[in-house]
């Protein structure tokens, strides 16, 4: 596969020892302003210092000097550091956030823990997760009312959290049956949402400053609540007296786990701490991506036209679907190639971030210890030589005869041992969900979107769609 390192490619320069000569450092000097620059505009930031500096350069983001790299070697060198060069490099804030149970606080435990934590959420195990995820998705958009203009994001994000629930934590909560709530810190899904939203707010605070004062010390109060509520969680499925079984959801794969090995991976505060963020994230990834797709969708009539193609292939033309099995979604591989591309156009964030715990040189660039190194997907997913014609809307890109999709390429999930935990969950339920709009609704665009930027891109809340429902 070209422009892949081979691992002996990356030069680890020891303290004290000289780099080889000849070698340069990556171009550009930081500027004071790069963070504000970066915050406000991720894309815009990546396009024009690619374009006057190439595919690696120097930015003062997040205060340090912090090295941005989208060619493919340079990716691959971030991404497969950890133990021998690099170590987690995430603001301070963001680690308090994450929490010192998290996959990214012991890199000398991550492995293990990634491997119990895996098969939950991929394999066999998420396909049983199917016809619930069916389910409710169905419900879900059937009670939305047509034809009208629908604020795509918030109708997404409220039937992905209804999915999540279930499929990660074993409940369901619902606001018109009171008793779902028994025993839990809280009343409504709205006050959970809100307190994820002021979570998730504190993650780049400016300070650790524990004060409601801040974004942090909210967002820190915040998580101390979040972290209650996954207890009470924990403790009603204990308390339910019913046998667990491991395949049924997320949470009694880590709870059997528990049981079976209690001296094992899974303590009491892993597990609430992985309730916690496995439920952020993926209700973030999940509906930021489906919402994204659904823009470019209906920007692209083309491919819906060969979606629905598809589609109806594997259903023997039937319109009234309301299961697409595992073994259908699989078939489905113009729809994949259709959300790898919009993965691919709108990136949901940086992939990787690493420090540097020691010099390295890889094709006679200096990356000095110290430094920060962030994978960029926004600039490897623009690059020519990786992906032709990188302008262009193309699905053909990731099918088979065109197979554009090669590691350290392709990196909206990331890669090496921090690759995304819920990486095939989240295509699964985007399938299924892509999969019933196509067959019940039409829809078009009102506009160029707008999106929020950062840390997370996804369609702004006030973006809208016009929906007609198909006869």
């Amino acid at each position: 596969m070209h422009n892949i390192a081979n691992a002996e490619e990356v030069k680890v320069i020891e303290d004290g020892q000289a780099p080889p000569t000849g070698t340069t450092t990556p171009p550009r000097k930081p500027k004071w302003y790069d963070t504000f620059s970066y915050i406000a505009n991720p894309d815009r930031f990546c396009r024009q210092n690619l374009q006057k500096y190439g595919p690696i350069f120097n930015t003062g983001v997040f205060g340090r000097t912090t090295i941005f790299v989208g060619s493919a070697k340079a990716i691959q060198m971030a991404f497969n550091g950890d133990l021998k060069y690099t170590e987690i490099a995430l603001p301070a804030t963001t680690m308090d956030m994450f929490g010192e149970y998290s996959l990214f606080q012991r890199p000398d435990l991550h492995r293990q823990r990634k491997n119990a934590l895996a098969p939950g959420l991929t394999g066999r195990v998420l396909d049983g997760y199917t016809p619930l995820i069916n389910d409710v998705i169905v419900r879900g958009i059937n009670s939305w009312t047509t034809p009208s203009t629908i604020a795509v994001s918030p109708a997404v994000e409220k039937i992905c959290f209804d999915v999540l629930t279930p499929v990660l934590l074993g409940i369901s909560l619902d606001d018109s049956a009171p008793e779902t709530f028994k025993g839990l810190p809280i009343t409504s899904k709205a006050e959970l949402k809100a307190l994820y939203k002021t979570y998730f707010d504190g993650f780049y605070g400016l300070s650790q400053w524990k004060s409601p004062l801040t974004k942090y010390g909210r967002g820190f109060l915040a998580r101390t609540k979040l972290l209650e509520f996954m207890r009470a969680v924990v403790q009603k499925r204990r308390g339910e007296g019913k046998v667990i079984k491991p395949t049924a959801d997320f949470l009694s794969m880590m709870l059997d786990s528990q049981q079976e090995h209690p001296d094992g991976v899974f303590s009491d505060q892993l597990i609430e701490n992985q309730c916690l963020l496995q439920l952020w994230a993926s209700d973030y990834e999940v509906s930021g991506l489906i919402s994204s797709l659904m823009y470019q969708i209906a920007r692209h009539p083309q491919v819906i036209s060969r979606l629905r193609l598809e589609q109806a292939t594997l259903t023997g033309g039937n319109s009234q679907v309301t299961m697409f099995s595992p073994e259908q979604l699989k078939q489905m591989v113009y729809l994949e190639a259709t959300i790898k591309e919009t993965l691919r156009t709108l990136p949901p964030s940086s992939t990787a971030s690493r420090l540097l715990t020691k010099s390295v040189v890889l094709d006679g660039v200096l990356y000095n210890k110290g430094c920060v190194i962030i994978a960029e997907p926004r600039i490897a997913h623009i690059t020519p030589e990786y992906f032709p014609e990188p302008e262009v809307f193309a699905p053909e890109r990731f099918l088979p005869s065109r197979s554009e999709d090669k590691m350290y390429q392709f990196i909206p999930f990331g890669g090496g041992v921090h690759a995304c935990l819920g990486a095939q969950m989240a295509i699964a339920i985007t399938k299924v969900f892509a999969s019933h709009l196509l067959q019940m609704f039409n829809w078009e665009a009102t506009g160029e979107a707008k999106f929020v930027q950062f840390p997370l891109k996804k369609l702004r809340d006030d973006y809208q769609m016009k929906f007609t429902r198909r006869v």
